[in-house]
């Protein structure tokens, strides 16, 4: 009977299995084996039974001119090689980029810290006049008339009023650039994040790198190290596990922090099929600050 994870060689019958040759390399195991037969038929009938296992090879004595005989080639094992040798499995990580952009009013240097340049005040009445394209004392009137029915009230410490109201009387010389450059269109700024992208190779037959837990769900730093840190054939190599533990932390703006986590978004399993019909498992975990209003946390 064939193991977990290998194909069976065939039926015995009339064919006569030759001698089995493997290769292997980090993406995954290929066998090699002939198979002969005095008659075309049962020759036939094995070659149409084994493509379905993403056989590949060449077929001999098809014009009964030569001896009748198959050249195959299936990747992974078969049962020939059961409780002999394992299937070899191999684990690629890959620290990435995506180059992203992002409003400029979720830019940390200009949002973030303890006495940020947009303070909540000037904040909303910009990005107030890039959505709806007024000018700052429209956006001032809106505002205040917004107040209690879904905008929160500005304090002084933030920008506001001393009545906690909106108020351009606080807005400075940076604010009124920002304000023109929302003018000419200039919303986003450059964000790229770091992506961790983890590749296993296998044969269609295994169940190496299956588990689809906390899939879509945000992975504190930590979490992500546990996760890829042990239990593969090859877990994360130390220095990628050295700069992930190093990179900084980002925090979203102080009203919208509640909100927010700064963490990895494991994304959804790729398996695209080779060329040699192995399988490519491909998972991604993304860097940024995700909100806790569409994501889970991961468990």
């Amino acid at each position: 009977m064939p193991g977990t994870g290998l194909q069976f060689v065939g039926p015995a019958s009339a064919l006569v299995f030759g001698p089995t040759r493997v290769d292997y390399s980090p993406k995954g195991n290929t066998t090699h084996f002939t198979v002969t037969c005095p008659t075309l038929p049962p020759l036939i009938t094995y070659y149409n039974y084994v493509i379905q296992f993403g056989a590949t090879g060449t077929f001999h004595g098809l014009d009964y001119g030569e001896t009748r005989m198959l050249e195959v080639s299936v990747p992974g094992l078969t049962s020939v090689a059961d409780g002999i040798i394992d299937e070899l499995f191999f684990d690629q990580w890959d620290l990435l980029t995506n180059e992203n952009s992002d409003t400029i009013f979720a830019n940390p240097l200009l949002v973030g810290g303890s006495s940020p340049v947009v303070n909540y005040n000037a904040k909303c009445i910009l990005s107030y006049c890039a959505q709806y394209g007024v000018k700052p004392a429209g956006a001032v009137s809106a505002l205040n008339a917004m107040i209690g029915a879904g905008v929160t009230a500005p304090t002084p410490s933030n920008g506001g009023s001393a009545d906690s109201k909106f108020t351009t009387s606080t807005l400075n010389a940076t604010h009124y650039q920002l304000y023109r450059e929302i003018l000419k269109g200039q919303v986003e700024y450059e964000k790229p994040t770091y992506v961790l992208r983890h590749t296993s190779y296998c044969s269609a037959g295994a169940t190496y790198n299956t588990s689809t837990a906390n899939t879509q769900k945000i992975y504190t730093t930590a979490q992500l190290l546990t996760e890829v840190g042990s239990g593969w054939t090859y877990n994360l190599p130390p220095r990628l596990y050295s700069k992930i533990s190093g990179l900084p932390t980002e925090l979203a703006p102080g009203e919208e922090a509640p909100y927010y986590t700064w963490g990895w978004l494991k994304k959804i399993t790729r398996e695209p099929v080779l060329a040699n019909f192995m399988v490519e498992v491909s998972t991604e975990y993304e860097l940024g600050l995700w909100s806790n209003l569409r994501y889970a946390l991961a468990t």
